[in-house]
């Protein structure tokens, strides 16, 4: 060993000022956005803790590798439900193909409608690969939303 080398240190605080180093420089990073004043983002404003979301009905859209739609239907809830903050609706709608040829699916929304037809919430899921849905075979397409 060389004269001006030190012996490696085994002071474990020396061995993490570079994460140490770095974790300042992100936080003052952060505190200068903070600073800064926001951008004005419209928001979509949501019920209140005492507001209820009344639901009617709900619809479910298929739609195709383009976003077409190509099968669509409307069920009635069965009546008016409340639904508040921290709540969860789970959804199954089912599909079968009554066509003579293949039905090629890629993502679907359940709409839920209001008492008055309006569609107050809309919520789904895409896939990576397109579902094809054979003749006469049906596909189950289940949700979940919460308030």
């Amino acid at each position: 060993m060389k004269e001006n080398e030190q012996p490696p240190s085994n002071n474990w605080l020396q061995r993490l000022e570079p994460v140490k180093s770095i974790f300042r420089a992100a936080t003052s990073k952060l505190k200068s956005r903070s600073t800064q004043p926001a951008p004005e983002v419209e928001t979509e404003v949501k019920p209140g803790p005492n507001h209820a979301l009344k639901i009617a009905g709900y619809t479910l859209v298929l739609m195709d590798p383009d976003g077409q739609v190509v099968w669509t239907r409307e069920w009635d809830s069965g009546g008016v439900f409340e639904f508040r903050r921290n709540q969860h609706l789970w959804i199954f709608c089912g599909f079968t193909n009554h066509t003579k040829r293949e039905t090629e699916i890629s993502e679907y929304e359940v709409e839920l409608m209001g008492e008055d037809g309006v569609v107050v919430e809309r919520f789904g899921n895409s896939f990576g690969d397109s579902l094809i849905i054979p003749p006469g075979e049906s596909k189950e397409f289940p949700a979940e939303w919460q308030m």
